[in-house]
């Protein structure tokens, strides 16, 4: 948008002189007038009068007092376009690397950009079309095949049946298993992914498609959904154990499954179904939607012909390029479409930087299986589409960094397509939606028939896709799996990923250090600690990964901001709201688990959370010191949690199971973090001086907390603060279509209350960029990385990786004053 910014003010300035002519009430003269001077008129000769002999002289007598009443107004038309505009963003690159440490992000903005060519097409054909089904990738030959399909071309049943199925896809026995699960279904199973439906003897039953259809032919009617909808009785009374509604709710005359206007309603649950009787039909949700060109099933891109990949992004050899469904028959889709770079042709720009990156289409095993699992339709996502098709950021997902890392990848200027350049390799595998659907069903289960610990599962998961790659691409074996980018979103990070994966970068969210280590949740089906043996792996699982590594290593590894999408923070005057009074000394609300019998070991939040609230208790902290600490109803509803923290001075950053956002939730609003959880680094802490802009206390300091925060002088305050509004934005997500589109109306609302005047809060200036945002800062970082990751230090090719070493160290050492701090 700024391009236009030039033609805007342009344009006015022309209104501006136009209203001069608009403003005359005392005509021209053709070829006599009044003596200028005597008449106090000026005198105006258009540019395209007559020449000298050529005919009269077309003029303009322009009055001086009209003449500088319009100069005014032009003037103040100026000065509104200039008032609405935010204040510009830093250049220079040592002004860009403010409060940064030791040389990644100059080495970064240093580097000599290098020509942007085509992207290369292929057309290796896959085996039978890949059944019509699945999708052929024609770089590589090969068939990816969607949810209740497998083999090389998609042709033989793969199939995920409702728990204690029989042969005609309905239960085996209500009274024979007395057990419940998710997917037992008191209905008819679609086993393709174990959705349970009304049965088809019912008015609103799921028919499947009739026999001889072609594979993959969609039902003959959906049906209303049952999922983890179980009657409570059979039609005879007798008691279901597992069950729990009226069976004549469901199954009667007036019910669920038979009535047009049903007495009980089940939930719909699955995406895209919506409405009473989930008969408003709306969008799915895929990753970049399909990128217009393929049609979306539950998390399944079906690609249009002439299209593949895991978004339907990469263009056929030979194919024609094609307006896609965003301009044509889905108008919907086009807010939640992000412009994938690395397929421009030709290039529109024309040069590029590293690091290049190569984006894995993963086999669905480890990618979209998950995504077509997960039947609650909210899960697994950061958007999803609502009524009348409007896009819509999902409430709460904690691992939502994950689906937005991918699409940020896959359209990012540094993705390349050509995995002979590439730096570094990002392996899109789904382990935070596996957390979602874990132990709903016997599938997904790694190793298959095991159902140990969520943490052990999603090792293996990874372990398989690891082993997958190896087996089917050369890039992993080539440099040790060192430039290979896994994303590790649980709640405790990589501290227990396989040996072999470990040499790889480990983005995460949480920075533990300290080695050897024990899992610290208090949910049991995350510890890591717990012993298990089984054939897959010879002895103890921990002897392969959580006793041979540490959680997190500073010198490979990165802890990543959590995603917080723009109205989470919408209070934050970095966003252009009004500014607060910090009225709150400190502040904190979160989840204590304090109700009797939910944590009596006090494992989570390492009990730091609990005694914390004890102490606010006994020390009156909320009387005497104005601080707000515990659960929401301690705190009251009055505000919303952005405005209590826009409100805040200092804001505690206190770990959960694992890693809790509450570091982003403070810096966000402008609140100095005060972190205290010993042998963990925070977001970034090894790239930027955290110290500079928040406080560490000591978890043996815990009675001391208000006394370290009062002896905080006002001037510091004021430093940290100004030092906080410089960086905040590395610690927010921005570049997909929706989150640029959501800061940008959060700011123009805000600039519209306050008669056109853009914000000038400092760090407001970020609101609407994405210019080194979090995806910004974490690809800086890599490309800081690529000579020890290639094993080139000391060479050329490392020497110019490194951004001209010599000018580098000449940048830094006068740049001290700008606030790049040491390494």
């Amino acid at each position: 948008m700024d391009v236009y910014k030039p033609l805007g003010l342009a344009l006015l300035v022309l209104l501006g002189l136009c209203s001069q002519y608009a403003l005359r009430n005392k005509g021209a003269a053709l070829d006599s007038r009044p003596n200028s001077a005597a008449s106090g008129w000026a005198t105006f000769s258009w540019p395209f009068a007559a020449e000298p002999g050529e005919g009269p002289r077309r003029t303009l007598l322009q009055d001086v007092e009209n003449d500088k009443h319009a100069d005014e107004v032009v003037k103040q038309l100026i000065a509104r376009l200039n008032a609405s505009r935010l204040a510009p963003l830093p250049s220079k690159p040592e002004e860009r690397c403010a409060l940064t440490r030791g040389t990644w992000c100059l080495q970064y903005h240093l580097q000599a950009p290098v020509p942007r060519f085509p992207p290369p097409y292929f057309d290796k054909p896959c085996p039978n079309d890949c059944n019509g089904v699945g999708n052929c990738n024609y770089e590589h030959g090969m068939c990816y095949c969607p949810a209740g399909w497998g083999g090389p071309d998609c042709s033989q049943p793969r199939k995920r049946p409702c728990h204690h199925m029989g042969s005609d896809k309905r239960d085996a026995g209500w009274h024979n298993l007395t057990a419940w699960s998710h997917t037992r279904c008191a209905g008819v199973c679609d086993d393709d992914v174990a959705m349970c439906y009304c049965p088809a003897d019912t008015k609103y039953g799921h028919r499947e498609a009739p026999p001889g259809a072609k594979p993959g032919a969609p039902p003959e009617q959906r049906g209303r959904p049952l999922f983890m909808c179980t009657p409570g009785t059979d039609k005879d009374g007798k008691k279901v154990e597992w069950g729990g509604t009226p069976y004549e709710d469901i199954f009667g005359p007036e019910g669920w499954c038979n009535a047009d206007k049903p007495k009980f309603t089940c939930p719909c649950r699955l995406d895209g179904l919506l409405g009473l009787t989930c008969t408003e039909v709306v969008e799915q949700t895929c990753i970049n939607q399909c990128s217009g060109h393929g049609e979306c099933n539950q998390g399944f891109c079906k690609c249009h012909a002439g299209w593949y990949g895991v978004d339907c992004g990469l263009r056929r050899a030979g194919a024609l390029p094609q307006v896609g469904d965003q301009w044509t028959t889905k108008p919907w889709i086009e807010p939640t479409l992000t412009h994938t770079v690395a397929t421009e042709d030709p290039p529109l720009t024309p040069t590029r930087r590293r690091p290049y990156i190569y984006v894995y289409d993963m086999k669905s095993d480890f990618g979209t299986d998950l995504m077509q699992y997960r039947i609650e339709g909210s899960h697994c996502l950061y958007r999803s589409f609502t009524r009348a098709n409007q896009s819509s950021f999902v409430g709460y997902n904690a691992y939502a960094a994950e689906p937005v890392l991918h699409e940020l990848f896959l359209t990012s200027e540094h993705r390349t397509l050509d995995p002979e350049e590439a730096d570094f390799f990002y392996v899109p595998v789904n382990v935070g939606c596996l957390f979602d659907v874990y132990g709903w069903n016997e599938i997904p289960r790694w190793p298959r028939g095991l159902l140990g610990p969520r943490t052990h599962g999603a090792t293996m998961m990874q372990r398989e896709a690891m082993r997958w790659l190896n087996a089917t691409f050369p890039h992993f074996a080539r440099r040790g799996g060192r430039d290979h980018i896994w994303m590790h979103p649980h709640d405790e990070g990589a501290c227990y990923v396989w040996k072999e994966m470990w040499p790889g970068v480990m983005l995460s969210h949480w920075g533990r250090m300290d080695f050897p280590h024990a899992s610290n949740t208090a949910y049991g089906q995350d510890n890591y600690s717990l012993p298990l043996h089984h054939a897959s792996h010879p002895g103890d699982w921990r002897d392969h990964t959580s006793l041979t590594h540490p959680c997190f290593d500073p010198k490979k590894d990165l802890v990543v901001p959590a995603f917080k999408q723009p109205q989470l923070y919408n209070k934050s005057p970095f966003l252009g709201a009004p500014v607060k009074e910090r009225d709150i000394f400190a502040f904190f609300i979160g989840d204590l688990r304090m109700e009797p019998g939910r944590d009596p070991p006090c494992r989570y939040s390492r009990c730091i959370r609990q005694r914390l609230y004890n102490i606010s208790r006994d020390q009156h902290w909320k009387e005497a010191h104005g601080v707000l600490f515990g659960e929401r109803k301690d705190i009251g509803n009055d505000a919303s949690y952005s405005e209590l923290l826009a409100r805040s001075k200092f804001c505690f950053v206190l770990p959960g199971d694992g890693w809790s956002p509450r570091w982003e939730d403070a810096v966000l609003h402008g609140c100095i973090p005060v972190v205290i959880m010993d042998d963990v680094q925070v977001v970034f802490e090894s790239l930027v001086d955290v110290s500079l802009f928040s406080l560490r206390i000591a978890e043996s300091e815990l009675p001391r907390v208000v006394d370290v925060l009062k002896a905080v002088s006002d001037q510091r305050l004021a430093e940290m603060q100004a030092h906080l509004a410089k960086v905040w934005h590395r610690y927010r997500y921005m570049g997909l279509r929706m989150l640029d589109d959501s800061a940008r109306s959060l700011m123009w609302g805000y600039r519209a209350d306050a008669g056109g005047k853009a914000p000038r809060t400092p760090g407001s200036e970020y609101s609407t960029s994405r210019q080194d945002d979090a995806f910004a800062t974490i690809l800086q970082w890599l490309y800081h990385r690529i000579p020890e990751v290639h094993g080139t230090q000391g060479s050329r090719e490392g020497a110019a990786a490194a951004g001209a070493g010599a000018l580098v160290e000449a940048i830094g050492a006068v740049s001290d004053g700008a606030g790049v701090a040491a390494a």
